[in-house]
């Protein structure tokens, strides 16, 4: 964790440690970032879309 992540990232950074150490750190901030995006759009199909288009290239470069 750097001393630029807010109080959020460093709580759900922190917790992945615990519930899924096996889950990609940069996944996770990617995400984070996403919602911390949109998280005041009245159309919430943004934050939606954003966070498909996150899951499916993932899912495509494990794949591979």
């Amino acid at each position: 964790m750097s001393s630029n992540d807010d109080l959020a990232l460093q709580t759900l950074l922190a917790a992945r440690l615990d519930v899924a150490p096996e889950l990609d750190d940069t996944l996770l901030r990617q995400c984070y970032a996403i919602q911390s995006k949109y998280q005041f759009s009245e159309d919430r199909s943004l934050s939606v879309s954003a966070m498909e288009r996150l899951i499916d290239e993932q899912v495509s470069k494990l794949l591979g």
